[in-house]
């Protein structure tokens, strides 16, 4: 039996059902110590010369070993945390189950996880100010229009992915879950990386905050939560 085919006399799977991506367990002390890491990581910025002249040394050996085959690949590991791209992905597929199934379930988790990377990913980058590696200052708080730290694409190639792996985690097998939750995250921090469009920094900064969003978004028991029936007609 293949995932996602249904056995005799069984019910099609509902959206966000089962089998679904594991909950996060209680307690918040991970969650804290990625904000605590993400703090930290700031602080060195700021304070620590050292980690600002590592940024650089990455830069400037990415500059020197890029040759073409390589730069057409990790051009596409970049585009997988492409913000715009993956919004309309994420949400035409939970809009597909949300019809299908009849509940706004799928829709309501596609359409929050934007606003919550939005609202916490926009602000940090405006308000630390750094440049790209070859637009502006390696130094946050520059007061320069870029807004390059932390890295939103490689926090996308996280959270979007992760809603797709909820979303389509009852027609997936295990390890197919697996991949699509944790693969792209890694491949877009390499490709934005090695492509200097961000500063190592960033993109530590980005999965960091990536991963905190994805937790977030994982502790909301979305088969459960009380909807009104009129957003939530799926049979038991």
């Amino acid at each position: 039996m293949t995932a996602g085919t249904l056995e005799p006399g069984r019910a099609r799977p509902h959206p966000l059902g089962v089998p679904a991506l594991s909950p996060v367990p209680p307690g918040w002390w991970f969650d804290s110590l990625l904000v605590a890491a993400f703090a930290a990581l700031t602080a060195a910025l700021v304070w620590w010369a050292p980690l600002l002249r590592l940024d650089i040394a990455v830069r400037d050996w990415s500059d020197a070993h890029r040759p073409t085959p390589v730069y057409v690949l990790m051009r596409a590991l970049d585009y997988l945390g492409q913000g715009g791209a993956l919004i309309v992905v994420t949400m035409l597929v939970s809009g597909r189950l949300a019809w299908r199934h009849r509940t706004a379930r799928p829709v309501i988790l596609a359409g929050l996880a934007p606003i919550i990377s939005t609202l916490l990913i926009v602000g940090l980058k405006r308000g630390t100010s750094r440049g790209a590696p070859h637009h502006g200052s390696v130094r946050l708080f520059s007061h320069g229009p870029e807004v390059e730290y932390p890295s939103g694409h490689v926090s996308n190639a996280i959270v979007y992915y992760l809603v797709l792996a909820v979303l389509l985690a009852p027609y997936l097998a295990v390890p197919a879950r697996r991949v699509l939750q944790w693969l792209p995250g890694v491949l877009t921090f390499i490709g934005t990386t090695y492509l200097n469009y961000h500063w190592l920094t960033d993109s530590i900064g980005g999965y960091l905050l990536g991963l905190l969003i994805a937790r977030l978004l994982l502790r909301v028991p979305w088969r459960t939560v009380p909807l009104p029936r009129w957003l939530d007609r799926v049979p038991p």
